[in-house]
């Protein structure tokens, strides 16, 4: 059973523990396998799932990754990353990745309350803006852009999922 999401709240987390991990890599395959844009075709392994999910949380826990969950350890609903940009000419800006939901948790709320926890974390790091990007031939696109997301950009066939070219779309929501 899935809390209301009002019940929920977002936050960041620095280091997380064994069982978050878990509950992580857990998510990331049944986001996976149900056919979430999240990196991977549907029928991945789930052991290179598994692997990312590991590289992602040491990513972490090394202060690359900036990590945004709702739910707890033992019943993880949700989670999206910013990756700071590194280097002068883009440390005012952040990417949000691999923004994820619990498949049963789909349309409750979840991800819009991921998103704008996202925001607010890039305000409180002093960002300008952030960048996504989404799979095209998804609803994913208008999901941002309803959001106050802006499209600055698509490139043409840029994923193969499985044996079909999905366009790339890209996404900047200004903070500043």
């Amino acid at each position: 059973m899935v809390p209301e999401p009002l019940s929920l709240t977002a936050h960041v987390v620095a280091d997380p523990g064994a069982e978050l991990a878990e509950a992580f890599a857990s998510l990331w395959v049944e986001v996976t396998r149900v056919g979430g844009a999240v990196g991977f075709p549907a029928d991945a392994r789930e052991g290179d799932i598994r692997a990312l999910a590991a590289r992602t949380v040491g990513d972490v826990r090394a202060g690359s990754l900036k990590m945004v969950v709702a739910g707890e350890p033992s019943q993880l609903l949700g989670v999206v990353f910013l990756r700071p940009g590194t280097g002068p000419v883009v440390s005012h800006r952040a990417e949000m990745i691999r923004l994820m939901v619990d498949p049963d948790a789909q349309g409750s709320g979840l991800g819009t309350m991921l998103i704008d926890a996202a925001i607010r974390l890039a305000g409180d790091l002093g960002l300008d803006q952030l960048l996504a990007s989404a799979r095209g031939g998804t609803g994913l696109p208008g999901f941002y852009v309803a959001r106050g997301w802006t499209e600055v950009g698509c490139f043409p066939a840029a994923l193969r999922v499985g044996d079909e070219l999905r366009d790339e779309h890209w996404l900047q929501f200004r903070i500043r």
